[in-house]
């Protein structure tokens, strides 16, 4: 796969993630607030997210399953539930991942997720934007993989997802310096991991400092929006 570097990935989840940051607890919130309303009984659940607060709901059996291997599970279940581990899944190909999900679904079963959407950190993203062109001549791809909602509502109707429903919340982390903001981007678990190499140049770190200290500077405060889509659909 050379879209993404995945072994990064996993390398820098097994040092810095921590699984009761503040963007995970409140997606695992979210999923939990959407199980209240489900009059349907879950029996089955199948846990795509080690992180995922598992004291969610009353579930008779819970599996904890990684995307890549629920082809090999022969069980079926009520419900699916995923808190972000289907970001970069489905990016790379939605179709396929709601495919295998539904094979892994009973009838009239649930399947409930959040991704973050591509209206998150747009003023990090125009920041280094401008760095970028300063800097290096050109725009590197520092952030995301981020999913757009409206194509992931069309490609779970195309796989016969029924009642899809999509609720949004949005989050503003205001921070007093950069350093901060970079740990909890490692404790998200969402830095970025593209396969693009770009060479490191001093005056780039020097660019940023400066931009960053301008904004708290005047703002008081660094913001990091994160908009979080929590969608509900059954078989």
């Amino acid at each position: 796969m050379s879209e993404f570097n995945l072994k990064k990935k996993n390398v820098r989840r097994k040092a810095y993630f921590d699984k009761n940051n503040f963007l995970t607890k409140n997606g695992s919130d979210l999923i939990k607030n959407k199980l209240k309303f489900i009059s349907k009984k879950i029996e089955r659940c199948l846990i795509l997210d080690e992180d995922l607060d598992t004291n969610i709901s009353n579930f008779s059996v819970t599996k904890f399953k990684n995307i890549n291997d629920i082809t090999l599970d022969k069980d079926k279940y009520d419900a699916a539930i995923s808190n972000f581990s289907l970001q970069i899944p489905l990016f790379l190909n939605s179709n396929d991942i709601f495919n295998k999900i539904l094979s892994k679904l009973n009838d009239n079963s649930l399947f409930c997720f959040n991704i973050i959407t591509s209206n998150s950190m747009r003023t990090l993203q125009n920041i280094f934007l401008e760095i970028d062109e300063k800097i290096y001549g050109g725009v590197y791809r520092r952030f995301g993989p981020f999913l757009e909602t409206s194509k992931l509502i069309d490609d779970l109707n195309k796989n016969k997802y029924k009642d899809v429903v999509v609720g949004i919340d949005n989050l503003e982390i205001n921070y007093s310096s950069l350093s901060n903001m970079r740990s909890d981007f490692r404790k998200f678990g969402i830095s970025n991991f593209f396969n693009e190499k770009h060479r490191f140049k001093k005056d780039f770190l020097k660019l940023t400092n400066k931009l960053f200290s301008k904004l708290v500077d005047n703002h008081k405060y660094i913001p990091l929006e994160i908009e979080i889509a929590t969608f509900t659909s059954w078989k």
